[in-house]
């Protein structure tokens, strides 16, 4: 069943949970949904004040996404909120049945603000760096019980790279063991470095996800959204998902200045071992994502994103250069992978190429 169908085939849970809340003769306006069974709606009063409405499946349920509780997404807007973060406030819950009456941050994301001109790229980037920062400073390992990084399928996804852009660009499948190989060559990276500074992470901090205020002030001018896949984990991670994200180019100057500010209350060791790390993590996050579009649109006919490829082919070509990554540079090149290679799918069939352990 279609999730617009299945929701509507609850309506009178919804209308029920509204009017018990006072929102019952409020007209719903659709601000979009997302690929976690949710959907929004804007709803105002005869007063002009506004929220939104978060419907999503259950918890429980057995069509709930995993990493997308409504349980997790309150315990953490809560605990942002703490350490000074602009998390929507939550009014009303009803976690058995899915919905949540939330604050409203208006329509105006990050991405938005910078298209428009209502803000500068400038300014923006500053202040969702700042955030980061904010989060670094503030939020300790074990304040919030939440998944780690090294255990989850982010982490596990940087073998995507192998399992599907490889086969994608040869046209065959790879060769047993091919994956390991690829995998001990970073072991080898990681273990060669000191130890990663760890905190919270927001998992998917890019434009689309925060959301400009200019009747705020200061870091509550962005507000944070979609943060209940939250870990805890390397801290460079958020940092390069940020400044080198696969829908945007972001200048090489601009991620300098970033990365700059970012850092600004390190010592030059922790600067040294922090920008290390952001590559490795960043590197990973491209060999990850550019692995995932070819899937997404292998198995689930998703191709919007395939046009993005070349620009994470060069960000993983640009971080190649870096000496931290040097045995991995070395590995590709063994492989013939630089990296320019163009992916042609043919999506009326699956291809044979795809290996059955392919994550």
């Amino acid at each position: 069943m279609k999730s617009q169908e299945w929701f509507e085939k609850r309506k009178d849970l919804r209308d029920a949970f509204l009017q018990a809340h006072g929102w019952g003769e409020a007209k719903l306006d659709p601000v979009g949904e997302d690929g976690a069974f949710r959907r929004y709606f804007r709803l105002r009063d005869n007063a002009g004040k506004s929220v939104i409405l978060m419907e999503a499946v259950p918890e429980g349920h057995n069509m709930a996404t995993p990493g997308h509780s409504i349980l997790d997404f309150i315990r953490l807007s809560k605990y942002l909120r703490t350490i000074g973060i602009a998390a929507p406030e939550v009014y009303e819950v009803d976690a058995k049945e899915g919905y949540v009456l939330l604050e409203d941050f208006g329509d105006v994301s990050f991405k938005c603000a910078q298209e428009t001109g209502v803000a500068t790229r400038d300014e923006l980037y500053g202040l969702a760096t700042d955030v980061l920062a904010q989060m670094r400073q503030q939020g300790k390992v074990g304040d919030v019980p939440l998944p780690d990084y090294y255990q989850s399928h982010v982490h596990t996804g940087r073998r995507r790279v192998i399992d599907w852009y490889l086969p994608a660009i040869r046209g065959v499948q790879n060769p047993d063991g091919l994956v390991e190989e690829y995998l001990s060559v970073w072991d080898k990276i990681e273990e060669s470095l000191p130890p990663v500074p760890c905190g919270f992470l927001h998992i998917d901090y890019h434009f689309e996800n925060l959301m400009w205020n200019p009747g705020k002030t200061g870091l509550a001018q962005c507000g944070v959204l979609d943060f209940q896949g939250a870990m805890t984990g390397p801290l460079p991670y958020d940092l390069a998902n940020l400044l080198e994200d696969a829908r945007v180019d972001v200048p090489a100057d601009l991620r300098a200045t970033m990365m700059d500010r970012y850092c600004s209350s390190m010592t030059p060791d922790e600067r040294d071992v922090f920008q290390s790390w952001y590559r490795v993590l960043a590197t990973q996050f491209h060999c990850r994502v550019i692995g995932q579009f070819i899937r997404m649109a292998v198995l689930d006919g998703k191709t919007r994103y395939l046009p993005m490829i070349p620009r994470l082919s060069g960000y993983i070509r640009d971080g190649l250069k870096d000496p931290v990554l040097a045995p991995l540079d070395a590995w590709f090149k063994k492989q013939g992978v630089d990296f320019t290679e163009t992916v042609a799918i043919d999506l009326s069939v699956k291809p044979s190429w795809v290996r059955p352990d392919a994550f």
